[in-house]
């Protein structure tokens, strides 16, 4: 799809936001539809992937929200959704605390369900890596080329990876689980994208929501991420060697991201004590 081919927006304020996050604002769409826009420093390139992968998904998973339209707004391009009504698993975690370890396992069976999934996609989590990996400006030259050749030594495998898969992109929906936000996906080993799920809990901070909601994460976060591998190992078979030898190249993608200063600082100490095992693959889970 063409920018130009887009559908165009004139007025946004008559679109009730509902939430916002690091790349997108949530508008309510009309019955049953909500409008993910972009912001404007988002490349089409990557939301057009999003549009594209999220229905390519959805034949395949029952699970996820139904993708309409692309539409553009001034400088901006979003996407037309289904709207899934409730609430994330982070808010009902926060909610009941009492439940925190059955949705941690919820969680766990449903990133295993994904990966069993078979979905065509273009890109692959090696791809992906380096070139994320590239725009990370806080590492030198030599630091990028020396993950990027460790990146070659990793598993080929082709499993379907949201690659941002989290509490706070899995809806509940009438005690039905949806994930949503699928612009990362890609095709790849699992492992990878279980270990990049245990690296947004360990160290993602939340740049948006009110003092209370982010202290209460930060508390439970590392909890929730425990339970959450420990189950995931248990339904899959794979071994924390696995997913830690993925941590490095994972960690330093990251950094390319719009994350806080204070996820980058605790990331690039992890990155420093990873580079010095590369030349020993096997020691890189230490």
């Amino acid at each position: 799809m063409k920018p130009e081919s887009v559908k165009n927006i004139d007025d946004i304020s008559k679109f009730a936001m509902l939430n916002q996050g690091n790349t997108a604002e949530i508008y309510s769409y009309g019955d049953g539809k909500i409008l993910k826009l972009f912001r404007d420093s988002m490349p089409f390139s990557l939301i057009n992937k999003e549009y594209e992968c999220g229905k390519a998904i959805n034949a395949k998973l029952k699970n996820t929200p139904k993708v309409f339209d692309m539409v553009s707004y001034k400088s901006r391009y979003g996407i037309v959704c289904e709207r899934i009504t409730g609430g994330d698993m982070i808010g009902a975690m926060l909610g009941k605390i009492y439940k925190i370890r059955k949705y941690s396992r919820e969680l766990a069976f449903l990133h295993s369900e994904i990966h069993n999934a078979q979905v065509d996609l273009p890109q692959n989590v090696k791809e992906t890596l380096r070139e994320n990996i590239d725009f990370a400006d806080l590492l030198t030259d030599s630091e990028k080329e020396n993950i990027k050749s460790y990146i070659s030594t990793l598993p080929d495998k082709n499993s379907l990876c949201h690659f941002d898969f989290h509490p706070g992109n899995v809806m509940i929906r009438d005690g039905a689980l949806c994930v949503i936000d699928w612009m990362t996906a890609c095709k790849g080993d699992a492992s990878a994208d279980a270990a990049r799920t245990v690296l947004l809990l360990r160290y993602g901070e939340m740049k948006y929501g009110n003092p209370f909601l982010k202290a209460a994460v930060r508390i439970f976060k590392r909890y929730i991420g425990n339970i959450y591998f420990r189950e995931y190992k248990k339904l899959t078979g794979i071994t924390e060697y696995d997913t830690e030898r993925w941590i490095l190249p994972i960690a330093a993608a990251r950094l390319s991201e719009w994350i806080t200063d204070g996820e980058k600082e605790k990331l690039l100490k992890l990155i420093k004590e990873k580079l010095r095992y590369t030349e020993n693959p096997k020691n890189i889970s230490k």
